[in-house]
């Protein structure tokens, strides 16, 4: 490797490595300033071989963070990320991390800079935007749980940085994310369970469908939303979750794949899910006669009364109406998919059984995030002890 040392001024020196060749057939061309003596100098155009030799040099201006997210967007974000990621990532960026690090050179951004970043994030002054030239708006401070969401964006985007070597390193590696507790699920245990499918007696199919879909398979509301009645097989009791529909203001209500690769499964249903969707396809089919030309076929499972895909956030906002009104304690829908889990292990279904079910990759992050003792039968193990220690 050819390296060579000019004289730039008195104790200054430019120190000159080739390296390989561009894409178009030149050499590719690495430079630093040195200032001190010649043999200094020497000593360092040998250091600054190694190093480009190592691949810790970098060929090319440096850009702006603000240039690199433009590119990341194009190349990686745009097509690769879910729709709805890729839009709650552009707000965060829009919002808070361009704002500060927009004019960061890239290969310029220490460890230090990023901290000082999450420090303000906690803090209600300093990080500011402009809204259409009417000044500076402040906004509110974040908590510890959402800065994390900032720093693994932030650190996601610079290790594309690095991997596509436009960096060396990424400044994030050595930066101490902020702490967060582990949030408790919320979820029913049986006893609340049993009410729940009481009271959905008296409500609209549809809906008790959606619901006792759900408490019974633990699909998520995406997922739920996305089944068609070609997903049902009502001869062997089997529910195919192959797809997901969402809502974005942009695009309206959309079809896509499911979350990752393992959620494309199939679900054992018991006979009471089956006679309900027996009752459904009939309530179904009248609604469909009763529209006549005016009905929408669009095949999904939950429909609004002409047949149209239901909103994806109708099921949900419904539900939490829904358990206000009859007095169970509030927990969000998704808090179905997590009352699914955890009954089902407290019944002693193998685990690896649930993961599959829920679409888990890991039945890991189904052993962390969905297993909780149920009510019930923590009762019980609270009497064993009494009964083996203490005589009668």
């Amino acid at each position: 490797m050819a390296g060579s040392i000019e004289k730039r001024g008195e104790n200054a020196y430019r120190l000159v490595v080739f390296n390989g060749y561009k894409l178009d057939g030149t050499p590719a061309r690495h430079s630093k300033t040195f200032h001190g003596n010649i043999k200094e100098a020497r000593l360092e155009l040998a250091k600054f071989v190694t190093e480009v030799q190592s691949g810790m040099v970098i060929e090319g201006k440096s850009m702006t963070f603000a240039e690199f997210t433009d590119i990341w967007k194009r190349d990686y974000a745009s097509k690769e990320l879910a729709p709805t990621t890729y839009n709650r990532y552009l707000s965060m960026l829009n919002s808070r991390i361009l704002p500060y690090l927009s004019k960061f050179k890239i290969d310029k951004i220490k460890p230090t800079d990023i901290m000082r970043f999450y420090d303000m994030l906690e803090k209600d002054t300093q990080i500011k935007r402009i809204r259409n030239n009417k000044g500076a708006k402040t906004l509110k401070p974040l908590s510890r749980k959402t800065i994390l969401e900032h720093h693994r964006l932030i650190r996601a985007m610079l290790h594309k940085a690095v991997y596509w070597q436009l960096i060396v390193n990424n400044p994030c590696e050595r930066v101490q994310p902020p702490k967060t507790r582990k949030p408790r699920r919320k979820f029913y245990d049986d006893t609340q369970c049993k009410i729940l499918i009481e009271n959905l007696e008296h409500e609209e199919i549809k809906y008790k469908v959606a619901i006792i879909i759900t408490i019974f398979t633990g699909v998520r509301l995406g997922e739920l939303m996305g089944l068609e009645w070609t997903d049902i097989d009502f001869k062997n009791g089997i529910v195919s979750i192959n797809k997901a529909s969402q809502y974005l203001a942009d695009k309206g209500v959309f079809t896509k794949s499911p979350k990752t690769e393992s959620s494309i499964r199939e679900v054992a249903i018991p006979t009471f899910v089956l006679s309900l969707l027996e009752e459904y396809k009939v309530w179904y089919a009248e609604q469909k006669s009763l529209f006549t030309e005016l009905w929408n076929d669009s095949n999904r499972l939950l429909v609004q009364d002409d047949g149209k895909p239901m909103h994806p956030h109708t099921i949900s906002k419904w539900f939490v109406k829904f358990i206000e009104r009859i007095g169970l304690p509030v927990i969000n829908f998704h808090g179905l998919r997590h009352t699914n889990a955890t009954l089902l292990i407290s019944q002693n279904v193998d685990i690896a059984v649930v993961a599959a079910r829920l679409g888990h990759a890991q039945i890991t992050t189904t052993f962390n995030f969905y297993v909780h003792p149920v009510q019930s039968h923590n009762k019980i193990a609270g009497n064993v002890l009494e009964n083996l220690l203490v005589p009668t």
